[in-house]
C-alpha cells in the first residue's frame, strides 16, 4: 500500500518509541508538483522529438525528486520524542507541558507542529521547532483543561526540509496520566470543624512512666520496645508517654462542610483552596471525602489534590 493512501499511525510520545517509515506519509508540495509535472512534458517532448537533452533533463530532475524525499524523510526519522511535565495543573489555567527530543541525533531538523487543539485551518495552528544539539526542548501551551484526568493529545508534525519538494507528515499520541487539579476558589465558611476524634493527649517519647503500649512499629528505636513485657506476654509492644500538654486537633476539610445541593465542582474547587492554605500554613489536617480519608502523611498535599482532581 502507499505511503500516502491513507493517515499514518500515531507514535506514542513515551521517551523510548522512535519514529518509523510506517508512521510517515509523503505529499508534494506545490513545487513538487511543478517539479513533476515538468518531468511529464519533457519525457512527452523526448519521445516525440527524440531530443536526447530533453532525457537529460527528466531524469536529472527525477533525481532531484528523488533525493528531496530522501531528505526530507531523513528529517524525522528516528526522532523521539518525551514529555516533562510541571509537578502540578490547576483547572483555569494554561497546561503547560514541555516536548523533548531524546535521540541525542547531531543533525539539525525542522519540525512544524499543530499544536492548536482547535484547528482553523490557518497558519496559527503551526509552530516551528528547530531540533539541533543545543536546542531540544520545546514548550507546548494548552488551554485551560477541566478538572479530572488530561484526555489523550495528539500531535501533528510536518516537515518540508530542506529543498521544499515533499511535505512529510506524522502523527503522535501522548496517553500518560496526568490529573488536573481543581481551580482553588477563595471562600470562608462559618464554622471550621476539628478531627475531634483524635488523641487530645500529647505523645511523646521521653518521660519516666509509660501512658501507653502500642503496637511496634519498625521506626522506633530498641530503647523504646517493652522489653519487660515482651518477656511476660511475647507481644512486642512500644513505650510511649504522656507530656499532658493538649494538642491541637487537625483541620478536618469535609465535603460535610458544604450545604447540599452544592456541586461536586465546587466543592471540590472550594476544598482544594482549604488544602493549599492549611499545607502554606503548615497547618495539620484531613481531608474527609466519600468513602475517602487522607490523614497526615508524606506527600499529603499531593495525595489530596490527586484525590480532589480525580473526584
Amino acid at each position: 500500500m502507499l505511503l500516502w493512501s491513507e493517515p499514518p499511525s500515531p507514535t506514542l510520545i513515551d521517551g523510548h518509541t522512535a519514529l518509523r517509515a510506517r508512521n510517515i506519509r509523503f505529499n508534494l508540495t506545490r513545487m513538487g508538483w511543478g517539479l513533476a509535472i515538468a518531468c511529464i512534458l519533457l519525457w512527452i517532448m523526448a519521445v516525440n522529438y527524440q531530443i536526447n537533452v530533453a532525457y537529460a533533463l527528466v531524469f536529472w530532475l527525477l533525481g532531484i525528486l528523488v533525493f528531496g524525499a530522501l531528505a526530507s524523510f531523513r528529517q524525522l526519522s528516528g526522532l523521539i520524542l518525551a514529555v516533562v511535565p510541571q509537578s502540578e495543573y490547576f483547572a483555569g489555567k494554561d497546561c503547560v507541558l514541555t516536548l523533548r527530543a531524546c535521540d541525542n541525533s547531531k543533525r539539525t531538523r525542522w519540525l512544524w507542529l499543530q499544536t492548536a487543539q482547535e484547528i482553523s485551518g490557518t497558519p496559527e495552528d503551526w509552530q516551528l521547532w528547530k531540533i539541533t544539539p543545543e536546542n531540544t526542548d520545546f514548550v507546548w501551551t494548552l488551554p485551560p483543561q477541566r478538572r479530572g484526568i488530561l484526555p489523550t493529545l495528539m500531535l501533528a508534525g510536518a516537515s518540508m526540509a530542506p529543498f521544499g519538494l515533499i511535505m512529510i507528515k506524522t502523527q503522535w499520541e501522548f496517553t500518560d496520566e496526568i490529573v488536573i487539579f481543581p481551580e482553588p476558589i477563595e471562600h470562608t465558611i462559618s464554622s471550621v470543624r476539628s478531627n475531634s476524634g483524635e488523641q487530645n493527649s500529647q505523645i511523646s517519647q521521653s518521660g519516666q512512666d509509660p501512658a501507653y503500649l502500642l503496637p511496634h512499629q519498625n521506626a522506633i528505636s530498641a530503647r523504646q520496645i517493652a522489653w519487660k513485657h515482651y518477656a511476660k506476654s511475647g507481644d512486642l509492644l512500644d513505650k510511649y508517654f504522656e507530656q499532658g500538654a493538649p494538642l491541637a486537633d487537625p483541620l478536618l476539610i469535609s465535603y460535610r462542610d458544604y450545604p447540599q445541593g452544592t456541586s461536586v465542582e465546587q466543592m471540590a474547587s472550594k476544598m482544594c483552596f482549604r488544602v493549599l492554605a492549611a499545607d502554606a500554613r503548615g497547618e495539620k489536617y484531613i481531608l474527609e471525602l466519600p468513602r475517602q480519608r487522607y490523614e497526615a502523611a508524606t506527600a499529603q498535599r499531593t495525595q489530596c489534590l490527586n484525590a480532589l482532581g480525580r473526584w
